[in-house]
């Protein structure tokens, strides 16, 4: 007979990737019906949510089979925590800290291979900072625009974990305070403040390009 989390496995990988609308209620009934062991129902979940969760990940791990590992382990991780699951937040605020929860012992890994391995690599991107038109620039600017942006990249994977993720929210993907608060389930104030310090800390260590 096939487990319920590989019930949820099928679905995180098989689910079509056209989204779904649905209501509230409909949502609700869906989530009930998949906390009573439909598979079908949790399908349905998986489709409707799957693209924004796995192009908010994309857009932070850079690597697209880095992304659809997480994005499927975090249907797995909402599956097995349904009951948990309580409709004060949206469904999909609360995909979205579960992926989060996920990038960040992502990062956390990596950040320990790199101690012993290269310090070079990293798996940022900063696509979204501003920066002099890529087309207008000589072969030279380029190449040392590049070399800037993985400064760049390095510095911000370098950051602690709570000020990385409000920078890559706030600067990289262009959310709004209030969306950003709702999501790390914070006060606004404090992804203010988180910003600023996060900000201050990247600074400092690209004082030397400034």
């Amino acid at each position: 007979m096939t487990s319920g989390v590989d019930n949820a496995t099928a679905a995180a990988t098989m689910a079509p990737m056209a989204p779904l609308a649905h209501g509230k209620d409909a949502e609700l009934a869906l989530i009930a019906a998949a906390r009573d062991g439909d598979a079908s129902a949790f399908s349905e979940l998986v489709a409707a949510n799957q693209d924004r969760i796995f192009a908010s990940v994309l857009r932070q791990v850079r690597d697209e089979h880095k992304a659809a590992d997480i994005t499927q382990e975090a249907f797995i991780q909402a599956y097995k925590a349904l009951d948990t699951y309580e409709d004060r937040a949206r469904f999909s605020t609360w995909l979205y800290r579960i992926a989060m929860n996920l990038i960040t012992s992502h990062y956390r890994h990596e950040r320990a291979q790199k101690r012993g391995g290269d310090k070079g690599k990293t798996s940022l991107n900063i696509e979204g900072m501003p920066e002099p038109d890529s087309g207008d620039r000589a072969p030279d600017d380029q190449v040392a625009a590049n070399d800037i942006g993985v400064q760049v990249r390095a510095a911000i994977d370098e950051l602690e974990d709570e000020y990385k993720q409000v920078i890559i929210m706030r600067d990289l993907q262009d959310m709004s305070y209030e969306e950003i608060a709702e999501l790390l389930n914070i006060p606004p104030g404090t992804v203010r403040s988180r910003l600023h310090r996060g900000r201050e800390r990247l600074k400092e260590k690209l004082q030397h390009l400034i």
